[in-house]
């Protein structure tokens, strides 16, 4: 309004000026029209309707960063939790929270990997919280979630904004909203490193009573970890096919979608074996259900 103000037509009489004053209304139009789709831009970015960030973002990963190296995993090596925290928040910050690429973590998981022992890699699918259960016990293996890079991000959400820096805590995208989320490029990513970094015997978990099949093309094992085990690193994958107490038996060795990935194995020519139910994990699953059949 100002500048149009100050475009108040004067000397009427004089064509030139009238003609100089017209430009430059018009220009002034096309200013506060170019301003006004710029402001109508970022107030048109996506509005999500999944949980935003979680609360303290940075304190509780830099906190469990220096947590896992001063006191879970000594051996890790010397990390400077802040720029670890920099690089964390540098690859979704200022951006579309739908297309973070896995390229976007490489800083930040460049600084935080670390050796895995041999024989101490183990996936999973769709048998997260058993794994994490025997693996707790046990002492033996390490999953993803166990390292570093893993152990700062597990359980947590996160996403940034187009338009402001730092965390969105209000909303971000779901799991599935869309393929290149914050949280999925970032475990997509993550689980690469960890597959590449495996080697020795490797373990895979699996639920031969999950509702859909125990080995699925499209989970992260299937699409992401599985094509990056070298047969020059690993000599050997462990498949635990391991159903549910209550059931039902759907999928064992040798059968079904558990044979497809065995005929995978053998294509990649990595040697493997394959057990169902386990005995030390099914014990696990039995300690507070010893009143299933399967537990007599």
């Amino acid at each position: 309004m100002f500048l149009l103000n100050s475009l108040h037509l004067t000397g009427k009489g004089d064509p030139r000026h009238n003609a100089t004053v017209r430009d430059l209304l018009l220009l002034g139009l096309m200013l506060l029209s170019h301003t006004e789709k710029i402001l109508a831009e970022d107030n048109n970015e996506a509005v999500w309707k999944g949980k935003g960030s979680t609360a303290n973002l940075k304190e509780i990963i830099t906190g469990r960063c220096f947590d896992y190296i001063e006191t879970k995993n000594t051996k890790a090596g010397n990390k400077n939790c802040s720029k670890l925290w920099e690089a964390f928040l540098h690859a979704f910050s200022y951006k579309d929270p739908c297309n973070i690429t896995k390229e976007d973590y490489k800083p930040f998981l460049d600084l935080a990997d670390h050796d895995i022992p041999a024989n101490q890699s183990i996936f999973w699918s769709q048998t997260r919280k058993l794994t994490q259960h025997y693996t707790e016990v046990t002492e033996k293996l390490v999953p993803l979630e166990s390292t570093l890079i893993g152990y700062m991000a597990d359980g947590l959400n996160w996403c940034g904004k187009l338009s402001t820096p730092g965390p969105n805590y209000d909303a971000c995208p779901g799991w599935n909203d869309c393929k290149n989320n914050s949280v999925r490029s970032f475990w997509r990513a993550a689980s690469e490193v960890y597959a590449t970094r495996a080697h020795g015997e490797v373990t895979v978990m699996l639920n031969g009573s999950a509702r859909v099949r125990a080995f699925r093309n499209d989970s992260i094992f299937g699409e992401i970890e599985l094509g990056h085990l070298d047969n020059k690193r690993v000599t050997l994958v462990r498949l635990w096919i391991m159903d549910n107490v209550d059931g039902p038996d759907k999928e064992s060795c040798g059968l079904g979608s558990v044979a497809k990935l065995e005929k995978i194995l053998n294509e990649k020519k990595i040697p493997y074996s394959c057990r169902d139910n386990y005995r030390p994990v099914h014990i696990l699953q039995c300690v507070d259900k010893s009143d299933y059949q399967s537990c007599n």
